[in-house]
C-alpha cells in the first residue's frame, strides 16, 4: 500500500495463520507452529480488534449496500487509515474487504470496497450488482465502460454508488455507477467506471478464530515484548542519577496506560499512579480509573482541574485541533502542581506509542519533559502496535474502559476537538445531556462571533485554520468561515515584567491572530532565538536560549522568563516576532539572503537549520513582518520592565 510510514523502520504488515484463522504479530504461530501469510497494512499500520459497536456498524453497511453480511461473528481487524474522519480498513480472515469510513458531508458511515471484498460478495450479493460482457484480454481496472456492455443491473443502483461488477463466476470486481439503474444500459454513454477487476475468487476460512485463539497464537511473542518493556523500565530507573527517584505511572484510563500500569508493577517494587481529571472526562472513564487502580492494587492520586475550562472559555472560545488551549489550563497546570511535590525529580511511566500518529514517530525510550521540571518520561511500549496492546490486555485478563466496546478508538475528554466527528456523534448517543449542554454553549458562542449555526453543526469549530477537507465542505454548504465581528490582531499583556517566585523575571501575554502558522512552521522560525521543543499531548512549545526560556501555549499565551528584566522583555518580544514571521510570512526570501550562516532556505515555507543558526538576528532584522511589528500589532504600554 502506498503512503508515508509513521517512522523509518515502521512495520507495514502483520501475518495471518490460516490454520488457526487468527492474526499474528510475528511470522510464526505460537499455537500450531505454522508460518503466517503476510497481510499488508496501510500506514500507520496501527491495527486493532473490531469492537462490538463497530461490528454492528460494518455489518449494517454490508447488508444495506449488498444484501449480504460476510462477517457474521468472525474475528475482524480494523486498521486506521488517513481520511477526512474515522476511516478503517476492514480485515477478515486476512483479507482486506474494504474501508469503512464516516462521511462528514452526509454525517453517516459508508463503505468503500476493495477487490477481495468484491470477489467475496459477488456470489452472495442481492443488491448493487451488474453483470457485464467484456473481453477478458482487455485491461479494465481504472477504465470506463459503456452501457452496451451491461447485461443485467440491480434496480436499486444510484449514481455514484460503489457497485459489484460480475463478468462470470471467476472474474469480477467493483466500480462506480455513473448513472442510475434505469439509464445504466444506455449504449451511448459511459455508465460505469471500473475501479478494480480481476480473476480468481475469495473464500473465507471454515474455522472461526476467537480472541482467545489469537492470544494463544501470539502468547510467546507478547510475553517477550512484555519482558522487553520491563527491562526498559528497570534500566532507566537504575541509571546513575535516576536511582532512588520516585516512580509514577500516568494513568489516563486508556488501553495503553492500562498495559503500562500492569508492566510497571512488574518492573518496580514501589510506584504510584496519577490521573488528571480535566473536568471533561467521560463518566465511564472516571469510574474505570479508580476501579482499575483498586483492582490492580496500585495507589492512585487524582488531580482535578475543577472549573478551569468554564472559567477560560469566555476568553478563548472553543478549543480546536490547532488551538488546544485547554491542554495548558486543564492538563499541564494540574500535572505541574501534582509533580511539584517531588523535589528531587520523578520518573513517569507513560503509554505513548510511535504508531499512534506520524508526529509521534520519533519518540525515544525516555526523555526529560521540558514542560514539567524534574520529570523523566519513560515510554516502554513505544514500539507496540494497538493489536499488541490488546493482545496483552486479553492475555493478562485486564479490565478495560467500557468505552472501547462502545465504539471509541481513543479515550480522551468528551468534548475534545482532536476526537473524530464520528466519535462525537457517538458521544451524543451515550450522553445526550452532556452533548446538549456543549452544543448549546457552541451555538451561543457562534452567534456572538457572527457565525452561522451550520458552522457548529458541521464541526467547523474544531479548527482555527481549516484544512482543505473542511474548506470544501464549507464551500459546498455555503457556510461562512469568517466571523462578522473580525477580531484582527492584538497582543494583550496579562502580567508585565515582574519578579518570579523561583528567581529572575518573567512576562506573560496573549497574542491574537486571524491565523496561526502550523506547529512545524513555528518550530522552524523559533530556531532563530533558541532550541524549540513541542509537546503533542499538551500542544505547548518550549524554547530554551542562553537568555532564558519561552513557552507558547495553544491559546496564544506567550510566557518568557530570564535572569533580568531587560532580557525577559526582549526575549518576549523576539518570540512574538517569530510567531508573526511564521504566521504572516510573505515568502519574499529576504531572510534567506540576509543569513550569514546559510542556515535558512525557502521551500514552500521557511526552513531553519538549527545546527547552523547562531541566533544573530539578521533574518529578523531583514524581515518585513518583524520590522513592522509595532504597526501590525499595537505594542502594549506595560511590556517594558519597570
Amino acid at each position: 500500500m502506498a503512503g508515508r510510514k509513521p517512522f523509518e523502520d515502521a512495520l507495514d504488515h502483520i501475518f495471518w495463520c490460516d490454520s488457526c484463522n487468527v492474526p499474528l504479530v510475528s511470522e510464526k504461530c505460537d499455537a500450531c507452529g505454522s508460518i503466517g501469510r503476510q497481510v499488508i497494512l496501510s500506514p500507520p499500520g496501527d491495527a486493532r480488534f473490531c469492537s462490538p459497536y463497530e461490528r454492528t456498524i460494518i455489518k449494517g453497511l454490508f447488508e444495506s449496500s449488498y444484501g449480504y453480511d460476510p462477517i457474521g461473528e468472525r474475528l475482524v481487524l480494523l486498521n486506521k487509515v488517513p481520511g477526512d474522519d474515522k476511516a478503517d480498513e476492514v480485515i477478515v480472515d486476512g483479507y482486506t474487504l474494504g474501508v469503512a469510513y464516516y462521511d462528514l458531508r452526509d454525517a453517516e458511515y459508508k463503505l468503500d470496497l476493495r477487490l477481495h471484498g468484491a470477489k467475496l460478495l459477488i456470489p452472495m450479493a442481492t443488491k448493487k450488482m451488474v453483470k457485464v460482457r467484456v473481453p477478458r484480454d482487455i485491461h479494465l481496472s481504472g477504465k470506463a465502460i459503456k452501457g452496451c456492455m451491461v447485461l443485467e443491473a440491480s434496480p436499486d443502483i444510484k449514481k455514484e454508488d460503489v457497485i459489484l461488477v460480475k463478468v462470470n463466476e471467476t472474474f469480477g470486481g467493483f466500480g462506480i455507477a455513473k448513472r442510475d439503474a434505469c439509464d445504466i444500459k444506455d449504449p451511448a454513454m459511459y455508465t460505469i467506471k471500473i475501479r478494480k477487476i480481476g480473476g480468481g475468487s475469495v473464500r473465507l476460512n471454515d474455522k472461526r478464530g476467537t480472541i482467545e485463539d489469537a492470544v494463544a497464537a501470539n502468547r510467546k511473542t507478547i510475553e517477550s515484548m512484555e519482558k522487553g518493556a520491563i527491562n526498559v523500565i528497570k534500566a532507566i530507573v537504575s541509571q546513575g542519577k535516576n536511582k532512588g527517584l520516585p516512580v509514577t505511572v500516568s494513568f489516563s484510563g486508556g488501553k495503553d496506560s492500562l498495559a503500562v500500569l500492569n508492566i510497571a508493577k512488574k518492573a518496580v517494587k514501589k510506584l504510584e499512579a496519577f490521573y488528571v481529571d480535566t473536568g471533561m472526562e467521560f463518566p465511564e472513564t472516571a469510574r474505570f480509573v479508580e476501579d482499575a487502580a483498586s483492582t490492580m492494587e496500585v495507589p492512585i492520586v487524582v488531580e482535578r482541574a475543577g472549573h478551569a475550562f468554564d472559567e477560560n472559555f469566555p476568553l478563548f472560545g472553543p478549543p480546536a485541533k490547532d488551538f488546544r488551549w485547554c491542554c495548558k489550563v486543564c492538563k499541564l497546570g494540574p500535572i505541574t502542581r501534582l509533580l511539584s511535590r517531588y523535589k528531587r525529580g520523578v520518573i513517569t511511566i507513560d503509554g505513548k506509542r510511535r504508531y499512534e500518529s506520524f508526529r509521534r514517530g520519533g519518540i525515544s525510550a525516555s526523555e526529560k519533559n521540558p514542560f514539567v521540571p524534574g520529570q523523566i518520561s519513560v515510554y516502554p511500549i513505544k514500539d507496540w502496535r494497538a493489536i499488541e496492546v490488546w493482545l496483552y490486555i486479553h492475555m493478562k485478563n485486564l479490565p478495560y474502559n467500557e468505552l472501547y466496546d462502545k465504539g471509541f478508538e481513543r479515550i480522551g475528554c468528551w468534548l475534545c476537538p482532536a476526537a473524530l466527528q464520528a466519535e462525537y456523534r457517538r458521544m451524543r448517543e451515550l450522553h445526550p445531556d452532556l452533548y446538549e449542554e456543549w452544543e448549546g454553549l457552541l451555538y451561543r458562542w457562534a452567534e456572538g462571533a457572527g457565525l452561522t449555526p451550520d458552522y457548529v453543526r458541521y464541526g467547523l469549530w474544531r479548527w482555527k485554520s481549516h484544512p482543505n477537507k473542511m474548506l470544501n465542505i464549507a464551500r459546498e454548504k455555503r457556510i461562512p468561515l469568517k466571523p462578522h465581528k473580525e477580531d484582527g490582531m492584538a497582543l494583550n499583556i496579562i502580567r508585565g515584567v515582574s519578579p518570579c517566585t523561583a528567581g529572575g523575571y518573567s512576562i506573560e501575554g496573549v497574542l491574537r491572530l486571524p491565523r496561526w502558522a502550523p506547529i512545524d512552521g513555528l518550530l522552524e522560525m523559533l530556531e532563530t532565538i533558541g532550541r524549540p521543543a513541542y509537546s503533542d499531548d499538551l500542544d505547548v512549545i518550549l524554547v530554551r536560549s542562553p537568555r532564558g526560556t519561552v513557552k507558547l501555549f495553544a491559546g496564544g499565551q506567550i510566557y518568557a522568563s530570564s535572569s533580568n528584566k531587560e532580557q525577559a522583555a526582549r526575549l518576549f518580544e523576539d518570540a512574538v516576532r517569530q510567531v508573526l514571521r511564521a504566521s504572516l510570512c510573505t515568502k519574499c526570501g529576504i531572510c534567506v539572503k540576509s543569513c550569514p550562516g546559510k542556515a535558512i532556505r525557502l521551500d514552500g515555507h521557511i526552513h531553519v537549520d538549527g545546527q547552523k543558526c547562531n541566533h544573530c538576528g539578521r533574518c529578523t532584522e531583514g524581515c518585513v513582518v518583524a520590522r513592522y511589528y509595532s504597526r501590525l500589532i499595537e505594542k502594549p504600554k506595560n511590556i517594558s520592565p519597570k
